[in-house]
C-alpha cells in the first residue's frame, strides 16, 4: 500500500511516526505561508494527505484524527508535569511549539516503554496509509464530523467514527448529507455510502444498520463522543481505532488486488 507521508516527507520520514506528523504539519503550513497556491484547494491538493490518497478531490477527509488521539496520550503522561500540548501554539510566539517539542525530544513527553505510546505508534502507522482516507458524501461534512449542530445545539463529534456512523442516520445531524431528490432522509444512501467506502468493520458481525454500530468504548453511547483522558480509556480507544484500521486495511488490499486481476475468459 502506498505512503503518501513518505513521498511528502522523502528523506526527513523516520519510524517515529509521531515525529513524522507533526514534520507533515509545519511543512504544509509553512507550504501555506507563501504565494505559491493560488487558493486554498489548491494547497490541498499537494499538502493534504486526504486529498493526495484521493486525487485531489475536495470531498477527501481523514477517518481518525492523528492529532487528537497524540494530545490525548501526550497530555495525560505529562499532565503532573502542568503541560497541556496543541496542534498550533496560542499562548507562544512560535505557533508551531509544541509539534518542534514532539518532533526534537518525542522520548522526553512520549516514551517509547509506555503502552499507550506504543499503542499511539501503532495508530500512526495506520493513520499514514490509504485506510484512514475516506470520500464524504459533501465537502462541508468534514468540519461537521468535529463539532455540528443537532436542533441548534451544539455537539461535539471529535470525529470519533461510531459518532459519526450513529449522527449520518439521524435527519437533524449529519442524516442531512444523505437525502433523497424529495429531500427526505434516506437509509438507502447511508448504506450505499458506508459500503462505498468500506466502512462495514464499524458495525457488529459487519452488519451495517443504526443498531450494531460498534462503541469508541464499552460504556459509551455510539451517538455520544467523548474527550479522553484516563488512561484506560484511552487505551480502549486505540485498540478500537487500530483494529477498524487494521480491518479496512485489508479490505483496500483485497479490492485492489481483485480490480487487478484479469477478467475471466
Amino acid at each position: 500500500m502506498d505512503n503518501k507521508m513518505k513521498e511528502y516527507l522523502g528523506s526527513d520520514y523516520s519510524n517515529d511516526h509521531v515525529r513524522n506528523f507533526c514534520l507533515y504539519w509545519m511543512k504544509g503550513a509553512k507550504c501555506g505561508d507563501t504565494d505559491r497556491y493560488p487558493s486554498y484547494d489548491e494547497w490541498r491538493k499537494e499538502n493534504d494527505l486526504d486529498c493526495m490518497y484521493l486525487d485531489g478531490d475536495m470531498r477527501a477527509d481523514t477517518l481518525m484524527s492523528a492529532w487528537t488521539p497524540i494530545k490525548w496520550v501526550v497530555d495525560y503522561l505529562n499532565c503532573e508535569k502542568g503541560m497541556k500540548f496543541y496542534k498550533r501554539a496560542k499562548d507562544k510566539d512560535d505557533p508551531h511549539y509544541y509539534l518542534k517539542l514532539l518532533a526534537e525530544d518525542r522520548e522526553k513527553y512520549l516514551p517509547a516503554e509506555q503502552e499507550l505510546v506504543q499503542l499511539l505508534e501503532h495508530f500512526l502507522t495506520l493513520v499514514e496509509l490509504r485506510c484512514n482516507y475516506i470520500l464524504l458524501p459533501d465537502r462541508d461534512m468534514n468540519t461537521e464530523r468535529y463539532r455540528t449542530y443537532v436542533n441548534g445545539e451544539e455537539t461535539w463529534l471529535f470525529d470519533e467514527v461510531p459518532a459519526m456512523l450513529a449522527h449520518i442516520y439521524d435527519k437533524d445531524s449529519l442524516g442531512k448529507y444523505f437525502l433523497n431528490e424529495n429531500g427526505e432522509h434516506d437509509q438507502k444512501l447511508v448504506r450505499a455510502w458506508i459500503q462505498r467506502e468500506h466502512l462495514e468493520m464499524g458495525f457488529r458481525d459487519k452488519n451495517i444498520d443504526r443498531a450494531n454500530i460498534l462503541p469508541l468504548l464499552s460504556d459509551l453511547d455510539v451517538r455520544t463522543a467523548k474527550w479522553l483522558t484516563d488512561e484506560q480509556e484511552i487505551k480502549e480507544a486505540l485498540l478500537y481505532m487500530i483494529k477498524f484500521l487494521e480491518m479496512r486495511k485489508r479490505t483496500l488490499e483485497f479490492v485492489e488486488e481483485e480490480h487487478k486481476a484479469p477478467d475471466p475468459e
